[in-house]
């Protein structure tokens, strides 16, 4: 990745994340009358939705802030311990909470079945790729780590993708049907892809010219 396109990415990661952060920690009122939940008037008061989607909100905020710090080479570098820590926060904060509580809500899913088998594959897939990048890091193959850790922070991402998606779709006057199925979809398909590229086209390149390396973030 050339040395202007990185600053930029991470930019605008940093920028979407904390854009994330802000739209959600209204939420954190309790109130069952803000934004998303004036649409899930149905199962507000479930308690098994309403536990599941407090759990789910609040480790994705450290989840999504913590995930681009993690990829800064000189913040590994310089702060090993702090990289570390930062890395089992985010990792066992999808695992224990983020993960399976959106897996629950999954089946609450607005847009009927095509949208909750997104989203169930979705929190599967984030499960998967995460634990993949815990245990290529106790292998000490870093390499690998780190692709996984970028197909798990692209699932994570994907909940700024599909905020992006919606307003988008809306501008094109798709049916409500059509973008909230089309979003539960693409939101990480998309980020998915991008990641694929990203991993092909520069990761792949760094790593014949770095060698193989064989240092342990554990």
């Amino acid at each position: 990745m050339t040395a202007i396109v990185r600053p930029i990415l991470w930019s605008l990661l940093f920028f979407f994340a904390a854009f994330l952060f802000y739209t959600t920690v209204q939420y954190l009122s309790f109130r069952s009358d803000i934004n998303f939940l004036l649409v899930k008037q149905d199962v507000v008061f479930d308690a098994l939705w309403r536990t599941s989607f407090y759990f789910h909100i609040i480790s994705a905020m450290i989840i999504i802030v913590i995930g681009p710090i993690q990829f800064i080479k000189s913040f590994r570098n310089r702060y090993l311990n702090l990289h570390r820590l930062f890395g089992k926060i985010y990792a066992y904060g999808i695992l224990l909470f983020a993960a399976p509580s959106g897996l629950i809500m999954a089946f609450f899913a607005e847009g009927g079945t095509p949208s909750a088998i997104a989203f169930i594959i979705m929190s599967l897939l984030w499960f998967t790729t995460t634990i993949m990048a815990i245990v290529t890091v106790r292998q000490k193959k870093i390499n690998e780590h780190r692709k996984w850790m970028m197909r798990s922070y692209a699932l994570s991402f994907a909940a700024v993708t599909l905020r992006l998606l919606v307003p988008l779709f809306s501008v094109f006057q798709f049916s409500d049907g059509f973008i909230i199925v089309s979003t539960a979809w693409l939101s990480w398909i998309i980020n998915l892809l991008l990641t694929e590229l990203i991993i092909v086209f520069t990761l792949k390149k760094s790593i014949q010219l770095s060698g193989t390396t064989r240092e342990s973030y554990t």
